[in-house]
């Protein structure tokens, strides 16, 4: 299941610059267009991460550093490359100027990413037929034209999109004017456009969309696929670590949420002519629940019940250690005590390798380190030669490749879920040693390094105004108006918060007066407290450290709006139930392979991979819970599965929630539902004797979660109608309750008649006020049409959907009170 590429990586280069350089010439009348593609992950932001200290790219980035096609000069061969920065980061071309929540939590702007990709085709061939390249109005023009109609969706519950229609009739009349220019130029002729397209995390997933609607935009009657009337086919898609979804389930133990744009676009292409050939590489150890893996395994026959889930011929998947961006890279040296040697000893570095391999032997035009290329082909082909600074991206450390190559020899075969079964089983051992024994005080990663500290609250707060006073003053600079002005109380507030800043600084030796990077949003360093609750969540349930308590082992989660959410399932606790036990067991096992019973490694290979764990292997689900949430995951801990989609199949059982801008069980149609959902807490399933209680916990199955629904603008229930078992069953196979739950009838528009009760009436009223509210404030129709779905951003705090900051959020009371009412609470 897994090569072994790393003994010396400049090997490798050497032979790939050969072959590049041995490569036979086309004639002067034939050109070939070698076009790169790369959509990076969330929060990824080449342009800044390229300049901290230390830097913080990530694989697709480095790629892109390599990739021949950077310097525009080189049109003229036949080579261009394009990066498209992360959601939730500034990607000016689209006409976002400012980092986003709602791209972090939604995948907003996803869309935007992927069409703007497609117009890179148009200024691929406009730069070289015309020498006039697509300009960045027209280039927005084109992304604007393709967009999903926000109003078509809503009317149809999600399951209407225009997105098909609209990127053809933005794009064909571009092409066919192309196509024209193209059949009355001279020489050289085009023979074919060739792609290569890289993507990480969401930008994984964007990429594959990108490659799904690019094949439905360009397919012919006679099955091929032409471009502006040019021969176009994708000869290498690779991709880290595909996740469509970090949005609602971050809020509720719910395991999917494909937005809009990757709903039913991550199958590969069937087409081998089209898509040659696309490499995978997963993660072995991530576990976080909002961070649901898709494979690129499916069936061959989606239809047919018997079909067995395979590979398609030319793809290949590959399972890495180390957590998500531990194989999509961004984790700078030092984080979380990792690779405190430096960056070549980042775990990341060996997926890097991996993936210029495989683009490399696939044609990918890639540069070569200056050492593994010839002196004529230094002269002839000075382009090929990879930068300095590049070439230190790639480096990599010999104690890195023995480590990693320790724990190939220890991976076991078989499908993907069950390796990745057995790899959680193996850090679970760890975790034991480290965690629940109290083992990571002793390590050096865990220790404080030089200067470098927690930020306090104050500190954390103090950051983060200073990051909103710079992107008030950076708008103000683009749209060319003096600075704004501060009241006395404002100015007050900042020069506190610079006070505060200029102490830190000092503490660790930082620039008080440098500028903050307004690319991305704001992530304090908090590594002490990662580790440290991290230690202390593990050792609670492995112990375990739990108890009844007074809810008798229920618990309650609530999503503020499922309609956020395409596809939106619930998780089954007694199998959640079976996971705990199992990696448990599991766990219990990989720690006596890998510890002696004082705490020392067993032989020189559990010494390897200890060392793998401890001085490579982020913890994700610290950062995330600590940075990003400041809690634990509902009904998520270290003995969970990750979940994995295969296409329409997965590997866990699932019962579907929300479908689209439709909430099964639910008979009113809203601009925003709420979903709380009442469930017995896992754990209490397994059948653990608890010192604590003196009385085994019961084992078995206590009946299907309540589940109701609400409206998160007023916090009143919703009025719930009664649907089929056969729907509300879980099961692995999520196409037939999707096609049942596509039969249901359309939920009722809440109007002045039918709103039959005081509660729908109040909740009614209460829309009708925020809709005249943002009306009120809209400047556009495409603000007024996309208002549905800011009101659901506007509630959590943001805008979601739209790039426009002016509209009113509501006010905290009112999400609080939502939160209270949802969770069965007083307020």
């Amino acid at each position: 299941m897994q090569e072994r590429l790393y003994e010396k990586a400049i090997v490798r280069d050497k032979e790939a610059a050969q072959k590049a350089g041995n490569s036979p010439a086309l004639p002067p009348c034939a050109k070939v267009l070698h076009v790169s593609l790369f959509f990076d992950g969330t929060n990824n932001h080449e342009p800044s991460d390229s300049v901290a200290n230390p830097k913080t790219t990530t694989n697709v980035a480095r790629l892109y550093h390599a990739s021949i096609g950077n310097d525009k000069d080189l049109t003229e061969q036949g080579y261009f490359a394009y990066y498209m920065a992360g959601v939730g980061t500034v990607f000016p071309e689209i006409e976002e100027f400012e980092p986003s929540d709602a791209g972090l939590k939604y995948a907003t702007g996803g869309e935007n990413r992927i069409n703007w990709g497609l117009t890179r085709l148009i200024d691929t061939l406009r730069r070289t037929c015309q020498k006039d390249p697509l300009s960045r109005n027209e280039a927005w023009d084109l992304v604007k034209k393709m967009t999903t109609s926000r109003a078509l969706e809503r009317v149809s519950l999600g399951q209407a999109s225009d997105g098909r229609g609209n990127r053809a009739a933005a794009m064909q009349p571009k092409m066919q004017e192309l196509e024209q220019a193209i059949a009355a130029r001279p020489k050289p002729e085009l023979l074919g456009i060739q792609l290569y397209v890289y993507g990480f995390s969401r930008g994984a997933a964007e990429a594959r969309t990108f490659v799904n609607w690019l094949a439905e935009l360009t397919q012919q009657a006679d099955g091929s696929h032409r471009f502006a009337g040019v021969e176009l086919s994708v000869e290498f898609l690779g991709l880290f670590d595909t996740v469509a979804s970090v949005g609602v389930a971050d809020l509720a133990p719910f395991a999917d949420g494909h937005m809009g744009w990757a709903n039913d676009t991550q199958r590969l292409p069937d087409d081998e002519a089209f898509l040659r050939r696309c490499v995978h590489l997963v993660a072995a150890h991530e576990q976080r629940a909002c961070f649901p893996l898709d494979s690129i395994r499916r069936k061959a026959r989606p239809d047919d019940p018997s079909c067995p889930s395979t590979y398609r011929a030319g793809t290949h998947e590959f399972i890495y250690p180390g957590m998500h961006s531990d194989v999509g890279g961004g984790y700078p040296p030092g984080d979380q005590g990792k690779a405190i040697a430096g960056g070549q000893f980042v775990l990341s570095q060996v997926a890097l390798h991996h993936m210029y391999s495989a683009a490399y032997q696939a044609g990918a035009p890639l540069q070569a380190p200056q050492i593994a290329l010839n002196p004529e082909q230094q002269e002839n082909w000075p382009w090929l030669v990879m930068a300095r600074t590049t070439f230190d991206e790639f480096n990599i450390a010999d104690g890195l490749v023995t480590r990693f190559n320790t724990w190939v020899d220890q991976l076991s075969s078989g499908p993907l879920e069950q390796v990745m079964f057995k790899e959680l089983c193996l850090i679970t051992g760890w975790r034991i040693d480290r965690f629940a024994y109290g083992g990571q005080v002793r390590q050096a990663y865990a220790q404080p390094r030089g200067k470098q500290r927690d930020m306090t609250p104050a500190e954390v707060e103090a950051f983060e105004t200073l990051h909103k006073y710079q992107l008030a003053e950076d708008a103000a600079a683009r749209a060319g108006k003096d600075l704004p002005v501060l009241s006395p109380a404002d100015q007050k507030k900042r020069d506190n918060a610079q006070a505060i800043r200029a102490r830190y600084e000092a503490d660790v030796g930082g620039d008080a007066n440098a500028p903050l990077n307004t690319n991305k949003t704001f992530d304090p360093p908090l590594e002490q407290r990662q580790l440290a609750n991290a230690a202390k969540e593990f050792r609670r349930d492995y112990i375990p450290e739990w108890s009844f308590g007074g809810d008798g082992g229920w618990s309650t989660g609530t999503a503020m709006n499922v309609l956020l959410g395409g596809l939106i399932y619930m998780t089954n606790d007694v199998d959640e139930a079976e996971e705990y036990a199992t990696l448990r067991e599991g766990g219990e096992k990989a720690y006596k392979k890998l510890f002696t019973p004082a705490g020392f490694p067993v032989n020189e290979t559990a010494a390897q991979l200890i060392a793998l764990f401890d001085d490579q292997v982020h913890d994700s689900r610290a950062w995330f819970m600590n940075a990003q949430m400041n809690e634990r995951e509902f009904w998520s801990d270290y003995f969970r599965y990750r979940c994995i989609f295969f296409d329409q199949e997965s590997n866990r059982n699932l019962s579907l929630l929300a479908r689209g801008m439709q909430v099964v069980g639910v008979g009113i149609a809203l601009a925003s539902i709420g979903l709380s959902v009442k469930r017995r807490n896992p754990k209490y399933l397994v059948g653990l004797f608890l010192p604590s209680l003196g009385i085994p916990v019961m084992r078995g199955k206590v009946g299907f979660p309540e589940i109701s629904a609400f409206d998160p603008l007023t916090g009143l229930a919703l009025p719930m109608v009664e649907v089929a078992s056969e729907l509300r069953a879980f099961s692995k196979d999520t196409s037939t309750t999707q096609q049942m739950a596509a039969a249901l009838p359309a939920p009722v528009a809440l109007t002045a008649a039918t709103a039959v009760t005081p509660a729908l009436q109040e909740i009614l009223k209460a829309h009708q006020q925020a809709d005249d509210a943002r009306n009120t404030t809209a400047d556009a129709q495409e603000q007024k049409e996309s208002g549905w779905l800011d009101q659901a951003g506007a509630l959590l705090g943001e805008v979601a959907g739209s790039t426009d900051n002016s509209l009113p959020s509501l006010q905290p009371s009112i999400l609080e009170k939502a939160i209270h009412k949802g969770l069965g609470i007083d307020a």
